[in-house]
C-alpha cells in the first residue's frame, strides 16, 4: 500500500513539473496588456457632463422647424395676457382690461374678474345689460377659482355685481368705488372711458 502511494505521489508530482514547463500563449499577454491600459468606461453622470460642456450637432428639419414656430405663436395669442393692449387702450376700471374698436357706437371690452374658488357657476349683471345675468358667464377654464370674462360694454359709469352659483348677489371686492343699491348690499362701479382714437 505504502508503495503504491508513493507511486501516485510521484506521478502527481511529474504532472506539477510538465505544468511549470508550459508557457502562457502568446495572445494572452496582448489581451492583459490591451485590458490593463484602456481607460475605464465613464459613469453616466460623467458621460453627462461631457455631454454637457462640448458642442453637439443637432440635425432639425424644416418641417419641425415651421411647426413649432406656428405653435408658439398660437399659444403667444390665446395665452390669457399675452396679447399687447390695442392702441388707446387705458383702464377701464378696477379689475379689468379694456380694449377699443371703432365703429358707429363706441364700444369698451371690459374683463371682469372673481375669485370664487367653491363656485360652480358665475355671471356678471348691472345696468349695462339689464341687470340680466343671461348671456354674461364669467368662465374658469384652468380651474384655479378664478372667474374671467370680455364684455362689450359703452363707456360711461356703470354699476355691477355678480352672480354667483344662480342664487348669490356679490358684491365685487376688487371695486374702487361703490354705490348703496337701497336693499342694503352695495353695488360696484366701474368707470369705462371712451376711446381716444377710432380704427378706421
Amino acid at each position: 500500500e505504502l508503495s503504491q502511494e508513493t507511486g501516485e505521489w510521484e506521478a502527481l508530482l511529474a504532472s506539477a513539473a510538465e505544468l511549470r514547463a508550459e508557457r502562457a500563449p502568446a495572445w494572452l499577454a496582448a489581451r492583459v496588456m490591451s485590458a490593463l491600459s484602456a481607460p475605464p468606461a465613464p459613469t453616466f453622470w460623467r458621460a453627462a457632463w461631457e455631454w454637457l460642456l462640448h458642442p453637439q450637432p443637432v440635425r432639425l428639419r424644416p418641417i419641425g422647424v415651421m411647426l413649432a414656430g406656428a405653435a408658439a405663436l398660437l399659444l403667444f395669442w390665446i395665452w390669457p395676457g399675452a396679447r399687447p393692449p390695442l392702441p388707446g387702450t387705458g383702464a377701464a376700471g378696477p379689475g379689468a382690461a379694456a380694449q377699443f374698436t371703432g365703429g358707429a357706437v363706441p364700444v369698451v371690452y371690459v374683463q371682469f374678474v372673481f375669485a370664487a374658488e367653491s363656485a360652480t357657476s358665475v355671471a356678471v349683471a348691472g345696468d349695462f345689460n339689464g341687470w340680466q345675468s343671461a348671456g354674461y358667464p364669467l368662465s374658469d377654464a384652468d380651474g384655479d377659482g378664478v372667474w374671467t370674462g370680455l364684455f362689450a360694454l359703452q363707456p360711461g359709469l356703470h354699476k355691477y355685481m355678480f352672480l354667483v352659483d344662480g342664487a348669490r348677489w356679490l358684491t365685487d371686492p376688487r371695486a374702487e368705488r361703490y354705490v348703496d343699491d337701497g336693499f342694503g348690499m352695495r353695488n360696484a362701479l366701474i368707470a369705462v372711458a371712451p376711446p381716444t382714437g377710432r380704427a378706421s
